[in-house]
C-alpha cells in the first residue's frame, strides 16, 4: 500500500494566471508543491497550459504523472475535459491538455470555480468557522460572486451565488477602456486617487453605481454579462498612455474604485448576515483590491478578517488540489489541523532554490568567464548602501505565493527620499509614474507610521492610512491619497528583516520601499538565473543571491554578460518545455504537426459556429415554435434583432409577436414579468437561472430564450455582394438554376459572398 496520496490541481481551460499544485499527504502531514506557469515560461498573463509547472511539481516530489491519485479540474460551462466551454476557441494549450498521460478514471471535477477559491480562503485562516465571500470576474457558469459558510469539520456550504453582471467584470472592462491590458486592474486602483478632486467631471461620466437587492449586485445598466461581457455605457478612451492623467480618466478610475468599495461592503455585510458569523474570509481576483479590503476590516460586528494572498486565479490550483483530497476520502477538517493550516499560511513556497540543478553550474561558468566577483552577504553593508540611495535586488529562499512582493523576491530602496519613487518607476520598473510603491516595515513599529484596525499585514493586502510620521519621514511610499499598501515583517523572517533592522540602526527609520523583483510586464523572478537577468536589465545597483552579493559597479562588460546569460536561460527554458511535454504527454518529436493543425482548425470552426450561426438558427426556431399569443418581454436591442430576422426571412412580426412588451434588461424587471411568459433578455436570463433566486421571483412557466452559456446574439446584417449587372431579383432568378436549364446551383452560389 502506498504511503502517500497525491492530489493534482490545475485549471481546465486557458487562464490568465495558469499554474499547477500538488499536495502530498500520508493522512497526517501535508506537503505542497506549487508554481505559476509564468514563473517558468517567463511570460506574464500567459494563457498557457501549465505543462512546465506541472512537471516542476512532479519533480519536486520525484514522482511521475502516473503516480498521482486524483486530478481535480474546474470548468467554465460543462464538467468535461474537452471543450469545457463551447464559446472559447481551443488552441495549442488545449492540444497539450488533451494528450496528458492521465487515466480518465482519475479525473474529477470540482463543485465550482468559486468553491476552489473558498477552500483556499478558509483553510489557511485558522478560524473555527467563518463566512467566506468570493468575488471575481467570472467563475463556473457565469458566477460573479458567491457566499459560503465554512464549518469546523472542513465542510463548506454555498449559501448564496450570483450569476449575471458583477463588479469584477465591470472593473476589468473599465480597466480595458483606460488602455490597460488583461490583469492590470492594479493600475486602475493606483490611478483612482488622482481623480478625487475632479467631482465636476461626474456630469461627463456615466454612473457606475449598481443596484443592490436580495444579495444581488446588478450592473445591467453598465455592462452585458459574460460570456458576452461588454460596456453598455459610452466611455471615452485615452488616445495615448499619458492621457490617463487627464481629469476625465482619473475621475473615471476614482468612481470605479469607490463603487467597488461600496459593492464589496454590501457583499461582506450580506455574508455575515446569511452565515451568522463574525469571521470573514475573502478570495477571488477582486480580493486583491487592498483599498476595499481596508474598508471591509472596519465593518461593525466583524471580529476576524482573512484575505487569501493568492486570491486570484493563481491560487485556484491549490484549491483544486485540496478538493482532490476531499474527493478521495480525506476529511478536510481533520487533515488540515492547526499544524497543517500553518503550512497553508506560509507566504513562500517550500522549494527554497527552485531548479538550481538546471542552471547553477552554467551560471557559475558565465560568471567565471566574465570575471564576475561575488562578495559575501552582510546586512549592515546592504543597509548602508540603501541609506546612500542604492537600489537593492534580493532573491532569497522561497518564492512568494500570489502577485505581491513579500521580501524574498523584491527590490528594496530608501523610502525617505521622495524622488526615489520616480527613480524606481523610470530606472527599475520602467512603468507609469503615478503608480505607488509599497512599504515594508518592522511589525513592532507599524502603529508609529500607519493607522489600521489590525497591526498584522503580512501579505500586503490592505492599504492603511499614513500617519504624520510616515508622511514626513517616508514620503516615497505615501500614495496621493495618503494611503500605503503595507507589509509588516516579523522577527526571524529572512534576510529582508535583517536588512531593515540594520537600516533602522543607521537611520532610525524602520521602513523601506518594497516592490516585486521583475521588470514591467515580466513575471516575478523565479530562479537565481532569472534574478541575474532581471538585475542586469533593470539597472538596480546591488544583487543579493542568497548568501552572495553582486555590485553592478564591479561588472566590466554588462552588455556582453546580458547576452550570454539570456541566451543560456532561453536554452534552458526551451529544454525544460520539451522535457515537460515528453515526460507528461503522448506528444513527441514523431507527432505529426498536422495533428495539431487539425485540432486547432476544427475547434476554432466549432467555436465560431456555436457563437454565431447557432444562435441565428436558434432564434428562427424560437419564432416558429413558441406559442404566438404568449406575452414576450424584450429590450430595445432584441426588439431590433427580431425585426431584422423577420425582415430577412419574410416573417410577419405582428403575426408571430402579437403580445410583446419592451422593458429594461435588469434584475428588477423580473418583478413585473407575468407567469407563463417568454423573455429575450440577456442579463436577466443569468439572474433568473440562479438557484438562489428569491422565492418571490420564481415565476412559474417562464421561458428564457438564452441559456446561461449563450453568447449575446450579434445585431448585424449579413453582408452580401451580388453581381451588379443583374438589375433586380426577378432577372436574377430567371437566369438562375431555378429557371435556366443550363445553370447549376454552384454557379448561382458563386455570385454571392457567403
Amino acid at each position: 500500500m502506498k504511503k502517500y496520496k497525491y492530489s493534482l490541481g490545475f485549471m481546465n481551460y486557458c487562464s490568465h494566471d495558469p499554474g499547477c499544485a500538488i499536495i502530498r499527504t500520508d493522512g497526517k502531514e501535508i506537503d505542497l508543491a506549487f508554481a505559476e506557469e509564468g514563473f517558468l515560461s517567463r511570460r506574464k498573463k500567459s494563457y498557457q497550459f501549465p505543462i512546465r509547472s506541472l512537471n516542476y511539481c512532479l519533480e519536486y516530489f520525484n514522482i511521475k504523472i502516473e503516480d498521482v491519485d486524483v486530478v481535480m479540474l474546474d470548468y467554465m460551462d460543462h464538467k468535461r475535459n474537452f471543450r469545457t466551454s463551447n464559446n472559447y476557441r481551443l488552441l495549442a494549450g488545449d492540444f497539450i491538455r488533451s494528450r496528458l498521460k492521465i487515466k480518465d478514471s482519475k479525473i474529477k471535477y470540482i463543485r465550482s470555480h468559486h468553491y476552489a477559491h473558498a477552500l483556499t480562503a478558509f483553510l489557511p485562516s485558522n478560524f473555527k468557522e467563518s463566512a467566506v465571500m468570493v468575488v471575481d470576474g467570472l467563475g463556473s457558469q457565469q458566477q460573479t460572486h458567491s457566499i459560503f459558510k465554512a464549518y469546523k469539520n472542513g465542510k463548506i456550504k454555498t449559501v448564496f451565488e450570483q450569476k449575471g453582471t458583477g463588479i469584477g467584470t465591470l472593473y476589468s472592462l473599465v480597466t480595458n477602456q483606460l488602455g490597460f491590458g488583461p490583469g492590470e486592474e492594479g493600475k486602475t486602483m493606483g490611478l483612482a486617487p488622482y481623480g478625487e478632486n475632479y467631482k465636476s467631471f461626474d456630469k461627463k461620466i456615466p454612473s457606475l453605481k449598481g443596484k443592490f437587492n436580495d444579495g444581488i449586485t446588478d450592473y445591467s445598466s453598465q455592462i452585458s454579462r459574460s460570456p458576452s461581457e461588454s460596456l453598455n455605457i459610452n466611455l471615452k478612451k485615452p488616445k495615448s498612455k499619458k492621457d490617463v492623467y487627464n481629469p476625465y480618466f482619473s475621475r473615471l478610475a476614482y468612481n470605479l474604485q469607490k463603487e467597488t468599495e461600496r459593492c464589496l461592503q454590501y457583499i461582506a455585510k450580506q455574508s455575515l448576515k446569511l452565515t451568522k458569523s463574525k469571521n470573514l474570509c475573502f478570495a477571488g481576483g477582486v480580493a486583491l483590491n487592498c483599498v476595499a479590503n481596508n474598508n471591509i476590516q472596519k465593518i461593525a460586528g466583524l471580529n476576524n478578517f482573512f484575505v487569501q494572498p493568492a486570491s486570484g486565479d493563481s491560487g485556484i490550483p491549490i484549491g483544486l488540489a485540496i478538493a482532490g483530497l476531499e474527493e478521495i476520502g480525506f476529511n478536510l477538517g481533520n487533515l488540515f489541523n492547526s499544524k497543517n493550516r500553518i503550512k497553508l499560511q506560509s507566504r513562500y513556497s517550500n522549494d527554497l532554490m527552485p531548479q538550481q540543478k538546471l542552471y547553477k553550474k552554467g551560471l557559475r561558468e558565465i560568471f567565471r568567464k566574465n570575471s564576475v566577483k561575488l562578495k559575501s552577504y552582510d546586512p549592515e553593508i546592504i543597509a548602508k548602501n540603501i541609506a546612500d540611495g542604492k537600489i537593492i535586488a534580493i532573491c532569497s529562499n522561497g518564492i512568494e505565493y500570489g502577485p505581491r512582493a513579500l521580501g524574498n523576491r523584491s527590490f528594496l530602496a530608501d523610502a525617505r527620499c521622495m524622488k526615489m519613487k520616480d527613480i524606481m518607476n523610470k530606472k527599475i520598473k520602467h512603468r507609469e509614474g503615478y503608480r505607488p510603491f509599497a512599504p515594508i516595515i518592522l511589525k513592532e513599529n507599524f502603529s508609529d507610521y500607519f493607522s489600521s484596525g489590525s497591526l498584522d499585514h503580512p501579505y500586503m493586502l490592505q492599504a492603511p492610512m499614513c500617519k504624520k510620521k510616515a508622511i514626513k519621514n517616508v514620503p516615497a511610499i505615501c500614495h496621493v491619497d495618503k494611503s500605503a499598501r503595507v507589509q509588516t515583517i516579523e522577527k526571524g523572517q529572512g534576510k529582508t528583516r535583517s536588512i531593515i533592522e540594520e537600516y533602522y540602526k543607521i537611520t532610525n527609520v524602520p521602513v523601506l520601499i518594497n516592490t516585486s523583483f521583475n521588470d514591467n510586464n515580466e513575471p516575478i523572478v523565479f530562479t537565481h538565473l532569472d534574478a541575474f537577468c532581471s538585475f542586469i536589465r533593470t539597472n538596480a545597483d546591488i544583487l543579493i543571491l542568497e548568501n552572495k552579493v553582486l555590485f553592478r559597479e564591479d561588472i566590466k562588460d554588462i552588455k556582453k554578460l546580458k547576452v550570454e546569460a539570456e541566451n543560456f536561460r532561453e536554452k534552458l527554458r526551451k529544454d525544460f518545455f520539451i522535457a515537460s511535454l515528453e515526460k507528461n504527454t503522448t506528444i513527441s518529436k514523431k507527432t505529426n504537426s498536422m495533428d495539431l493543425d487539425m485540432f486547432i482548425h476544427k475547434n476554432i470552426a466549432m467555436s465560431k459556429n456555436f457563437k454565431n450561426e447557432r444562435l441565428k438558427i436558434k432564434i428562427v426556431n424560437f419564432i416558429y415554435t413558441r406559442k404566438r399569443k404568449v406575452k414576450i418581454y424584450l429590450d430595445n436591442f432584441h426588439y431590433e434583432i427580431l425585426q431584422m430576422i423577420c425582415n430577412d426571412f419574410s416573417i410577419n412580426f405582428k403575426f408571430y409577436f402579437p403580445n410583446y412588451k419592451i422593458v429594461h434588461d435588469e434584475y428588477k424587471t423580473i418583478s413585473i414579468i407575468d407567469k407563463n411568459s417568454d423573455f429575450i433578455l440577456y442579463n436577466l436570463s443569468a439572474y433568473y437561472q440562479s438557484e438562489f433566486l428569491p422565492s418571490k421571483y420564481k415565476i412559474k412557466n417562464l421561458n428564457s430564450f438564452y441559456e446561461i452559456y449563450d453568447k449575446k446574439i450579434i445585431n448585424e446584417q449579413d453582408k452580401i455582394s451580388s453581381n451588379k449587372s443583374l438589375m433586380n431579383a426577378m432577372n436574377k432568378l430567371t437566369l438562375s438554376y431555378e429557371h435556366d436549364l443550363y445553370s447549376t446551383i454552384d454557379e448561382f452560389m458563386q455570385t454571392i459572398d457567403l
